[in-house]
């Protein structure tokens, strides 16, 4: 789970620093080459979560020209290609002044070229986008999340990021159309996933995570430059690892579930004809209310991948471009192990005493963090710490 720096958008004053290169091709080509290492050491039944935004051509959006540790120098801004004077070397990037560049997607779509699977994309919808002084285009009020895998299988648990289904118990059609009272509403259930269910169902207790998410912008008092918010974070923890691992191979347990048809408002008899399949559409109404059962997905426990049983293990989170620690924290608080890499060493102070000090206190929360949730100080970092006390 990462978030690399932006094209063309900050100079964090370290050498070997990533987003400073001189053509859109040359970013791309040094990210395809850090995402090899990264696909070589992580496991084939694992994912990659990657976070990018995009930018424009001869723009340096509401980041500001500002000399400052967190922006880029005035230097830079005079003779980085992105600026508008310098058309000629944008021209020779393809790039007009005022294009859009679309940085996430050339990078998703090289990622696959390499050979990972390119699985989804995900919106991340600001209601709090950053301002901007435009009036011949919308404000950019998004950014992409990329999940990518290593192999066509890997562990993906959908039920630890279900969603609440808006239409709860109502009857839907399979086309959608309308339900019995009258009301008219998509087919937002998965009929698929309740044994003995027709063409005319209930609508689950939950859905499948969807690819929108709207999780607003945080400000972390500590860091000068961005940080993704803990809410981005979480669901791709919990999704991509899961809370039980084998001790000795490192396999992922599987989540057991249980779906079942609950009785609504009364309705026994007819939960059990329907869930048989043999009651008819009328059987489950209840004065014209197209009220009837629901369907709750239970979870029983977790069931080992390979023959060891042994639930000794913890998955294993990896943040190359760790930043202030924001993976590192929400991984601690899902009770993950943490790798975290960070080339700067002010930000990586930064990333270690936000989860020493949550690792102090685990049972309140962190100024500008999430209410934590369960787990301990990642593995990697208590071997730094051992080797700095020694």
């Amino acid at each position: 789970m990462t978030s690399p720096p932006y094209w063309g958008l900050r100079d964090y004053r370290v050498d070997s620093q990533l987003g400073l290169e001189r053509t859109p091709e040359e970013y791309v080509a040094n990210l395809v080459a850090v995402f090899a290492e990264v696909r070589r050491v992580l496991r084939d039944d694992g994912t990659l979560w990657l976070n990018l935004g995009d930018s424009y051509a001869g723009s340096w959006g509401a980041q500001g020209h500002r000399d400052s540790p967190a922006t880029v120098s005035r230097g830079q801004i005079r003779n980085h290609p992105k600026r508008a004077s310098h058309t000629g070397t944008i021209r020779e990037a393809g790039l007009k002044p005022k294009d859009l560049v679309g940085i996430p997607w050339l990078v998703a779509f090289a990622l696959r070229a390499d050979g990972w699977y390119l699985r989804s994309d995900v919106i991340w919808a600001k209601p709090n986008p950053m301002p901007e002084s435009v009036g011949d285009r919308p404000t950019k009020a998004h950014e992409y999340l990329f999940l990518l895998s290593k192999r066509p299988r890997y562990f993906y648990d959908a039920e630890a990021i279900r969603e609440n289904a808006i239409h709860e118990g109502r009857i839907v059609k399979a086309t959608g159309a309308a339900s019995r009272n009258g009301q008219v509403g998509d087919a937002v259930n998965d009929r698929r996933l309740v044994k003995g269910f027709t063409e005319r169902d209930t609508v689950v207790s939950g859905r499948n995570k969807r690819s929108v998410w709207e999780v607003a912008t945080r400000p972390f008092p500590e860091a000068h430059f961005a940080t993704f918010p803990p809410q981005l974070v979480e669901p791709c923890i919990l999704a991509g690892s899961p809370p039980i691992c084998c001790g000795e191979c490192a396999a992922p347990w599987g989540r057991v579930v249980e779906r079942e048809l609950q009785d609504t408002e009364g309705w026994g008899a007819a939960k059990k004809n329907r869930h048989q399949g043999v009651g008819s559409p009328d059987a489950m109404t209840r004065n014209g209310t197209g009220r009837a059962g629901t369907s709750v997905v239970r979870t029983l426990g977790w069931q080992a991948a390979c023959d060891h049983a042994n639930e000794g293990g913890r998955a294993v989170v990896l943040d190359p471009f760790a930043g202030a620690g924001t993976t590192g924290l929400v991984a601690a608080q899902l009770g993950r192990d943490f790798i975290g890499v960070e080339l700067n060493p002010e930000y990586a102070d930064i990333a270690r005493r936000r989860i020493r000090r949550w690792e102090a206190n685990p049972t309140g929360s962190l100024t500008g963090d999430p209410e934590p949730i369960a787990g301990q100080l990642g593995l990697e970092l208590q071997i730094n710490e051992r080797r700095e006390s020694e």
